[in-house]
């Protein structure tokens, strides 16, 4: 078990990410983080919101297609917003400056903050939510989990995880917004003119 040395972010930004990487390892859940990691792709969010758009014309359903229609714009903003965020911050990714960090499938060692699984997730969760209520208790945990599977296979720290779900969930409840705003029926529609 590692001590918490210091009351510092950073210090305690690497203790969590410690506690996560080396104390919770384990072959199973290897594999689980890597399914719950792979969850977290813009293609693999982009893909459940598509779902839910085409489940919402199938079904004749506007909040499902709204749903979809949101969380594919979050996707979409969420991929900008990381890529400038990292330019921006250029932090290092745990494998870079930690001697001891473990890597769980692929090598990743620039560009670690924000996570873009974890804002992608975010955002689609919040954006999907705003129109089914209900999406929120699957898709939240999700991204919930997406977040922690990034620390444990030593992509990112646990700040890089949590700026980037803060930042994907505003980022979600912005596109809702933007949604519902340009499909809501205008006002004068079907009243007779003056």
């Amino acid at each position: 078990m590692y001590n918490l040395p210091g009351v510092t972010l950073k210090y305690f930004d690497i203790w969590l990410f410690k506690q996560i990487n080396l104390d919770l390892a384990d072959p199973v859940l290897d594999k689980v983080m890597l399914v719950a990691t792979a969850m977290g792709t813009g293609a693999a969010q982009t893909a459940i919101c598509l779902v839910v758009a085409l489940f919402g014309w199938v079904l004749d359903r506007v909040d499902l297609r709204k749903a979809g229609y949101a969380g594919l714009t979050a996707c979409a903003a969420a991929g900008i917003a990381v890529q400038l965020a990292k330019a921006v911050f250029s932090r290092p990714r745990p494998l870079c400056v930690l001697f001891d960090a473990r890597s769980v499938g692929a090598a990743l060692f620039n560009g670690s903050f924000p996570s873009g699984h974890a804002m992608t997730a975010f955002a689609a969760a919040a954006a999907a939510g705003a129109f089914v209520p209900w999406f929120r208790y699957v898709l939240i945990p999700l991204a919930a989990l997406v977040s922690l599977s990034r620390v444990y296979v030593g992509a990112h720290f646990p700040l890089d995880v949590a700026a980037g779900g803060v930042m994907g969930a505003l980022i979600g409840a912005a596109c809702a917004r933007w949604i519902r705003c340009r499909t809501a029926p205008e006002a004068s529609q079907g009243e007779p003119g003056p």
